[in-house]
């Protein structure tokens, strides 16, 4: 039998595999990331592990928590900054989570905007809220830059007017956040009446006296103009020495009735006195201007408007001095001698009006004080004080020696060297005692060790202690008026010999500069407190961290301050 030929039999066909080439070509054309129909349609893969995302979030959110914690402690300002970054990019990592089951594009993109708003919210408002506040922004007026030899004049008064006087003979009047640019001839004098409520211009040869009111919140008025030169002025009674042909006689005018005046038709003067021969009403002894320091012994008398147009106010006590009898007070109202004779012609003295020496309010309005200080050959000085011609207090003779005299506030500051000395010094005479005394007094002995002395004058000096304070004291008997903190500097700079504390005492205000202290992370380094301060009371009118050039250049009102920043010099306070 014959096995049948392997040849001849069919091989058996391979199997076939058939593709759906619809489905492919709907696969092919599918996007990676496409949203597919909840129906059934397939899932599209997160387009981050979500095992990853949850970590790289993790990680984000504690470093940026430690950064924060030690941007806080050591102040740093960039690790606060990469605080607010690392916050942000942790939580753009979990939106990415949240959106792993949506297109790619429309999950980095919400991600992404998520993280850049959250970014901005935790930096920029911090950013904003660290910088200094721009000083221009605050104050209340602002004026070219003053220069060397401008000559600034306010009252210590709340919401006095501050007069500046410029070199080139130009000013400006100052009051609340009006500025009046007042355009003077050359040898013109301007000044401010006692009570702040008027301006004085002197014009002339034959001298005129021209006095303008100061309405709140317009121009200055001219109330009168008439001849001579202004010896005081005391509400409306305007005191003046005129001289006619040799002759020359001091008069007073009442101001209520000058408005109804005229030029041809003159209101006529309240009284009139002589006063000697003589050709120019302002060649003839004057007083000396109050809160100025000059020498015990003048080596020539100041003229009549000399201490008006040093201090720039007008007294409200007129002063006449008679060859043959000395120093007088009038009265304003009637041109009678008040009182007894100031001091002798033959005296060696310094005399002037001045402000009440600080007091506990009373229901008398307080008076002002005429000041004198006399001097003996070997330089020893003995100062009295009257109101309306009465003597008030009379010191004892101070030691022998070289003087320089501030009479201010009813008191007598006395700067220099004692005889047989050479060591400086400083001596005060008041009305709480007879004897001359260190400023102070006895009860400063008690205080803390002063570490820099901001200013002094007749009412007060102002210092700061080793105690890292502010303190004010009275001038005279030495009583703590009132005291605030002071920062010292982190980290002097090579070669900074500037003191950490700085500033100046005015006629009622006091303006300070200290470095600031830094409680946060984006507080700029080097920055300086500026404050200012109501030098009667303590209470703090202003208070902003400066940065850059600003500088103080007058303490002036009651809590208000001239600062120079830049080109532009700035009223702060109120």
């Amino acid at each position: 039998m014959t096995a049948p030929d392997q040849s001849d039999q069919a091989s058996p066909e391979p199997p076939r595999f058939e593709y759906d080439t619809s489905t492919l070509s709907a696969d092919e054309h599918a996007g990676d990331g496409a949203d597919q129909d909840p129906e059934g349609a397939e899932q599209v893969r997160s387009p981050l592990d979500t095992t990853t995302a949850i970590g790289l979030a993790v990680t984000l959110l504690a470093l940026a928590g430690l950064c924060a914690l030690l941007g806080q402690h050591f102040l740093v300002g960039w690790l606060r900054l990469a605080a607010g970054l690392l916050a942000a990019f942790g939580v753009g990592a979990l939106v990415l989570v949240a959106l792993g089951r949506s297109r790619r594009a429309v999950a980095f993109g919400a991600a992404g905007a998520v993280a850049v708003l959250l970014a901005a919210g935790l930096t920029v408002p911090s950013v904003l809220s660290a910088r200094p506040t721009a000083l221009e922004d605050a104050a209340l007026v602002s004026i070219p830059a003053l220069a060397d030899g401008d000559r600034v004049t306010s009252l210590p008064l709340e919401g006095s007017p501050v007069l500046v006087r410029r070199v080139d003979g130009t000013a400006e009047l100052l009051r609340g956040t009006r500025v009046d640019t007042v355009d003077s001839s050359d040898g013109e004098l301007l000044a401010l009446s006692a009570d702040g409520t008027r301006f004085i211009r002197v014009t002339g040869t034959p001298v005129e006296t021209t006095v303008l009111d100061l309405p709140a919140d317009a121009a200055p008025q001219v109330r009168a103009i008439l001849p001579g030169a202004p010896l005081a002025l005391e509400g409306d009674l305007l005191v003046l020495r005129t001289c006619t042909a040799g002759m020359c006689r001091i008069s007073g005018h009442d101001l209520a009735a000058e408005e109804s005046g005229t030029s041809t038709n003159p209101v006529p003067a309240l009284w009139t006195i002589s006063d000697g021969a003589g050709e120019q009403a302002q060649d003839v002894r004057g007083a000396d201007a109050a809160g100025i320091a000059v020498p015990a012994r003048a080596a020539q008398p100041p003229g009549l408007l000399d201490a008006v147009d040093q201090g720039g106010i007008l007294p409200e006590v007129p002063l006449r001095f008679d060859p043959d009898q000395g120093w007088v007070q009038l009265d304003p109202a009637t041109g009678f001698p008040l009182g007894s004779i100031l001091a002798g012609p033959e005296e060696q003295c310094r005399i002037a009006v001045t402000a009440p020496p600080p007091a506990p309010q009373s229901l008398q309005a307080p008076r002002p004080v005429v000041l004198t200080v006399c001097s003996d050959e070997d330089g020893a000085m003995t100062a009295t004080a009257f109101a309306d011609g009465a003597m008030l207090w009379e010191s004892d003779p101070s030691p022998a020696g070289e003087w320089t005299v501030l009479l201010d506030r009813g008191r007598v500051l006395a700067s220099g060297t004692e005889a047989g000395t050479d060591q400086p010094g400083e001596i005060v005479a008041g009305e709480t005692r007879a004897a001359w005394t260190a400023p102070g007094g006895p009860a400063l002995q008690q205080a803390s060790a002063f570490t820099t002395r901001i200013g002094i004058d007749g009412a007060r000096m102002v210092i700061t202690n080793d105690a890292g304070q502010l303190a004010a004291y009275d001038t005279a008997h030495g009583q703590n008026t009132w005291t605030h903190g002071v920062n010292e500097a982190e980290t002097p700079g090579p070669g900074d010999d500037a003191p950490d504390v700085r500033g100046m005492l005015g006629t009622g205000s006091v303006v300070v500069l200290d470095p600031a202290s830094r409680t946060a992370p984006l507080h700029p380094r080097g920055g300086r407190r500026l404050r200012v301060i109501d030098a009667g009371t303590g209470e703090m009118t202003f208070e902003s961290v400066v940065s850059g050039s600003a500088e103080p250049v007058a303490a002036v009102g009651r809590g208000s301050a001239l600062v120079t920043d830049g080109d532009r010099t700035l009223l702060l306070g109120r």
